[in-house]
């Protein structure tokens, strides 16, 4: 799979959850702003979209080397957890900036987030936005295109595509600076390991850092700020975990 086809199928991707999220609505007045739909929703359409490519690209290979779901050893699960957590306060600070520099230009969209948000229980919020959603766009990302493009153009090649097209399925240009530094590690920590699974737990492990403090009690609206010593100290772990991770055999090796 050449990367612009990669590409293709990324806005394919984003097309299928708009269209999932409108259908719903039309079905459920309301159903927009409802977190668990709209996890529903690109659950479904991750899953649509990722048969499609294996039936056009990967017949004759297995779903699971396909999506790259392969053990992982202990010690790249601590690494993985470790370089995605501590990324964290870093990126979200860096956004929070963004949006300061450079606020939403649509107010509307702003109210949407503001209503998917407080519209949730914490838990549901939490299960939705920081669980189901970040394993759907890891087995997307970091699973089926992440191998096929690494067959067809190399690694490096995979790496860079993948955090860029990950990066642009945010849709909020603010974002995409910090999600394409985080593309970056996860597309690293899976191709270091030789699997996903690397992946989903530095992903899972990012979002648990805002996803504890709300399963506690915060309130998911409020901001969440860090002191100097966290970013930099949650940047330097990071850091260190993917170095150790590069330090390594590759899993497929």
């Amino acid at each position: 799979m050449s990367p612009l086809v990669a590409a293709l199928w990324t806005i394919a991707l984003t097309l299928l959850i708009q269209v999932s999220v409108g259908v719903t609505d039309a079905a459920r007045p309301g159903a927009q702003w409802d977190i668990v739909n709209l996890a529903a929703c690109e659950l479904l359409a991750t899953s649509l979209v990722v048969f499609a490519m294996v039936r056009v690209h990967a017949r004759e290979i297995s779903l699971r080397t396909t999506l790259g779901l392969r053990s992982i050893a202990p010690l790249h699960f601590v690494l993985a957890a470790a370089a995605g957590a501590g990324l964290y306060p870093l990126l979200s600070t860096v956004d929070d900036l963004m949006l300061r520099r450079w606020p939403l230009q649509d107010p509307q969209a702003t109210e949407s987030l503001q209503k998917v948000v407080t519209s949730a229980s914490p838990a549901a919020l939490v299960i939705a936005a920081f669980v189901v959603m970040p394993l759907a766009r890891e087995l997307f990302f970091r699973g089926i295109v992440y191998g096929e493009v690494k067959i067809a153009a190399g690694a490096r090649t995979a790496l860079l595509a993948t955090a860029v097209f990950y990066a642009c399925s945010s849709l909020e240009w603010q974002e995409m600076p910090t999600a394409v530094v985080l593309g970056l590690a996860l597309a690293w920590l899976r191709e270091r390991t030789g699997t996903v699974l690397a992946a989903i737990v530095g992903q899972l492990a990012f979002y648990a850092v805002p996803g504890v403090p709300i399963l506690r009690g915060r309130d998911p609206a409020a901001d969440l700020t860090f002191p100097t010593r966290w970013i930099l100290g949650g940047a330097l772990i990071a850091v260190l975990a993917l170095v150790g991770v590069g330090a390594g055999r590759r899993g497929d090796e």
